[in-house]
């Protein structure tokens, strides 16, 4: 999965333009730009103004946008998800949100840049209006005042070529998957409401060969929501609580992974330790545990296999007889960056040609507190701490 790469999505180059200030070269964070830096790479906005519909813009029609990795659960009290993405200079945002008349839930939760190509020099710079209005609506994860808390992950729609999710409910008011984590948290106050939300709207693909499925909790129930274009049954809601990239209806249903599913062992690494996570730094631990560089590490028993499947030859005709470790590393991609992880594991560096992946941040949520961590960039040895 991690190997499909597509182009970093700019708005327009007007709009980077209108987030810098020449005259301002200092590294604090302006006053006029209402962000709080909290870490490289980790701000806080408190955001008002963003609308209670997407900006069209932000519906990502034209071409192709990147794909993360990702791996979520739900353990009763605690929720935790990492975001994996290539590792790049792309900042974070924990956005909070106040309800109004025209939202009817505050939230908190971590918004990815990584459409908008937003550096920590921008925001030092200061960020213009215009761009700080797209941020809220690229909510990767969040929590309401009412306890619902959701987050998306990627799915390959290769395992539902049959029947590719184009629509949901034609005629209804879209919604681009990409921005759906942010429509249930502001409209959102239980995982009913969720599904009716979710039923009314017609729900838009990611414009990629992959798709986001999206996990939703509230105090007392879970679920895993999912889009196909099976007439009659476009949108599937799977009971389960560990979501990594492939569909779990189909896992339901069959009782094996699909034959392109991606992250197989970090579910089976979650699965296995879910006892562990019934605590805030037990989810916290048990999600470091799937932090996503492991991926590289030749030592992991068992070799994170389903995250190269695309690298094996005549992976479609043979799905699942090809994925061994000694198979994945006579492939050419996998040393490459096998290689280029090492030197990254000693000196930091890194080459953002050779597409080398990390978990870009990690939430873990207290639902009953309405309280967050936020871990950035695999630096485990901190977390940061708010609160609704």
């Amino acid at each position: 999965m991690k190997k499909i790469t597509f182009p970093i999505l700019m708005l327009t180059a007007a709009l980077f333009v209108a987030s810098c200030s020449d005259d301002d070269d200092n590294n604090s964070t302006p006053e006029k730009t209402k962000v709080t830096k909290i870490a490289d790479y980790l701000y806080e906005y408190t955001a008002e103004g963003y609308g209670t519909e997407a900006p069209s813009e932000a519906l990502f029609d034209d071409g192709p946008i990147p794909v993360f990795g990702c791996s979520a659960v739900r353990n009763g009290n605690f929720y935790g998800r990492n975001l994996d993405f290539n590792i790049n200079e792309i900042c974070e945002f924990v956005i909070r949100t106040k309800a109004t008349p025209e939202r009817k839930h505050a939230s908190i939760g971590v918004a990815n840049t990584c459409f908008l190509n937003i550096t920590n020099e921008m925001v030092a710079k200061g960020l213009s209006d215009e761009l700080l209005k797209y941020i809220p609506w690229m909510m990767m994860d969040g929590i309401n005042d009412a306890g619902l808390v959701c987050n998306i992950n990627v799915v390959n729609m290769a395992d539902i070529k049959d029947c590719p999710h184009t629509h949901t409910n034609e005629g209804a008011p879209q919604i681009m998957v990409m921005n759906l984590v942010r429509a249930l948290l502001d409209n959102c106050g239980s995982v009913e409401e969720a599904k009716t939300f979710i039923k009314n709207h017609d729900i838009r693909p990611i414009p990629s060969t992959w798709d986001g499925h999206i996990m939703v909790a509230d105090p007392t129930k879970n679920v895993i929501v999912e889009f196909t274009g099976e007439k009659g049954s476009e949108v599937k809601f799977t009971e389960t609580n560990i979501m990594t990239n492939f569909y779990n209806y189909q896992f339901a249903k069959d009782g094996v992974f699909p034959p392109h599913a991606c992250g197989v062992e970090r579910y089976q690494i979650l699965k296995d330790n879910y006892a562990s996570s019934n605590s805030m730094e037990g989810m916290w631990n048990l999600l470091k545990m799937v932090q996503y560089t492991q991926a590289y590490k030749e030592s992991t028993e068992p070799f994170w296999c389903s995250e190269y499947y695309d690298v094996i030859p005549s992976f479609d005709e043979h799905p699942r007889e090809y994925w061994t470790k000694e198979k994945i590393l006579e492939q050419e991609m996998p040393v490459i960056e096998v290689e280029a992880y090492k030197v990254y594991e000693k000196t930091g560096e890194y080459d953002p040609e050779n597409n080398l992946w990390f978990t870009s941040h990690n939430s873990t949520y207290d639902i009953a507190n309405r309280a967050l961590w936020v871990t950035i960039r695999e630096k485990y040895e901190k977390h940061y701490d708010f609160r609704l």
